[in-house]
């Protein structure tokens, strides 16, 4: 639960960064930082725990406290709270659904990678299909231009952010292999009652 809360606070703190940064006199520099890749990345990386509810409040408490800062008032501060956790959500159960375990890499073995690659940019393109129709109705005037602008460069970055996020984690924690095997629990010399292979006789005492 401590590794959870640190996680936790790291993300919030970082999504609030983003969040402030993008809407200082310098946010068009860091244009290729929005905010919905880090929400999205939050919720995703967050799943092995099983607290999407408390992520959830976390990422909307953070959103509503960056808008607050940033000068908005108490209304505008939870829109964009809505706004923030919305479009981040939907990315999560999208992958849940579409790619069971894949953040974790379970099950990677029986995957086809294109496959796996086209429900995945599948859901950021969902992903941030809503979150651009949720930010014209939030902060109205991006224009038809900017928003397909902004949906490319969300779908991109979610994509790009999931992909590299879990192959350095795959590195870390590598995916075991199965116990079947040479020596292993339903393999040939295992010997242990049940394995099916040579060993020791069950002796049954009436």
């Amino acid at each position: 639960m401590n590794g959870y809360a640190v996680r936790t606070a790291a993300f919030a703190v970082t999504y609030g960064t983003i969040f402030w940064a993008s809407n200082q006199s310098f946010g068009p520099y860091l244009f290729l930082l929005p905010p919905i890749a880090a929400g999205a990345l939050w919720m995703v990386a967050q799943t092995r725990f099983g607290l999407r509810r408390f992520d959830v409040i976390a990422l909307a408490t953070t959103a509503a406290v960056a808008a607050t800062l940033v000068g908005s008032g108490l209304l505008m501060s939870l829109t964009a709270a809505v706004w923030a956790v919305l479009p981040p959500l939907l990315f999560a159960t999208l992958l849940q659904r579409w790619l069971p375990g894949y953040w974790l890499g379970h099950g990677d073995r029986f995957r086809r990678s294109r496959s796996s690659f086209a429900k995945l940019t599948g859901a950021a393109a969902l992903t941030s299909a809503a979150g651009a129709v949720l930010h014209e109705i939030v902060f109205p005037g991006t224009g038809l231009t900017g928003s397909l602008i902004e949906l490319l460069r969300d779908t991109v970055l979610i994509t790009l952010l999931t992909l590299a996020t879990r192959a350095v984690r795959r590195s870390r924690h590598p995916e075991t292999g199965g116990s079947n095997g040479p020596g292993g629990s339903g393999g040939p010399g295992s010997g242990g009652p049940g394995s099916g292979g040579p060993g020791r006789a069950l002796t049954v005492v009436r």
